[in-house]
């Protein structure tokens, strides 16, 4: 009696200010493979203003998440959680909450993920004091677009600013994360950009050193270019690549447990 090969999901996780547009571009190569995908769009992103985000929280975000994987799994027996900066923190929740979800987590991708932000307000940061002034003293906070090609930006449908608030939350997002980085052990492929003006290139280190992941089963994909939105910017053909690889030695090393 032959059986068949196991199911592959993919859930694609977008960034703060994002929607599921900026991580479309997975999205053929890896229908290809044979694999679901998923492209939720997180709480407050859904608008045409950014002012949707405004009371929305970390909480939120990681719940969207959440039922998006539960769905999900009820379509595919394996899944492999893809996240771009806010979305990275997102996938790893979810891998530290693996106990709770059986054996339905099988690897995780993570690009650009903000353990360690430039911005000075950031967790570690010299003017981390000053956040719960900020919080209350301004309304929003503008996000510029940061593309090493600018012509490349054009076309983003992000949000140009945030409501203080959601921005807040999502540095306390950070500071949540990267506590529960050792409760992770699937495994994982990292890229991060030197180009990157949001995340420091320390973040992608700090999370290759915490993950709890055997470190055979871990590496960094650095890119030499592109801006903070790598599936958009100048090195997304090589991104799109290396995600694509290592889903498909994932998929790979399913059928062929699968097969034995």
């Amino acid at each position: 009696m032959t059986t068949s090969p196991p199911r592959c999901g993919v859930l694609l996780l977008h960034g703060f200010t994002g929607n599921p547009d900026t991580m479309r571009p997975l999205q053929a190569p890896l229908e290809a493979l044979g694999v679901e995908v998923s492209l939720p769009l997180l709480r407050g992103h859904e608008a045409a203003s950014p002012q949707a985000l405004q009371g929305v929280t970390w909480a939120d975000w990681l719940a969207d998440g959440s039922a998006a994987l539960a769905e999900l799994a009820t379509r595919v027996d394996r899944v492999i959680l893809i996240g771009h900066s806010m979305g990275a923190l997102v996938a790893l929740q979810l891998a530290a909450d693996q106990g709770n979800c059986g054996d339905q987590l099988d690897s995780l991708v993570l690009l650009a993920t903000p353990l360690q932000l430039a911005s000075p307000l950031a967790p570690g940061r010299p003017l981390a004091w000053l956040r719960p002034l900020l919080g209350r003293l301004l309304r929003r906070w503008p996000l510029p677009k940061l593309y090493t090609d600018p012509q490349l930006g054009h076309d983003d449908s992000s949000y140009p600013w945030a409501p203080m608030g959601a921005l807040l939350s999502l540095l306390a997002f950070v500071s949540a994360t990267s506590q529960r980085l050792h409760q992770v052990s699937l495994p994982a492929l990292i890229l991060q950009s030197h180009g990157d003006a949001t995340v420091q290139d320390a973040s992608a280190v700090t999370l290759l050193s915490g993950l709890g992941t055997p470190a055979a089963d871990k590496r960094i994909v650095w890119l030499q270019n592109s801006g903070h939105e790598l599936l958009q910017d100048v090195d997304r053909v090589a991104v799109i690549e290396a995600v694509v690889g290592f889903v498909g030695g994932r998929v790979q090393r399913q059928r062929a447990l699968n097969s034995t």
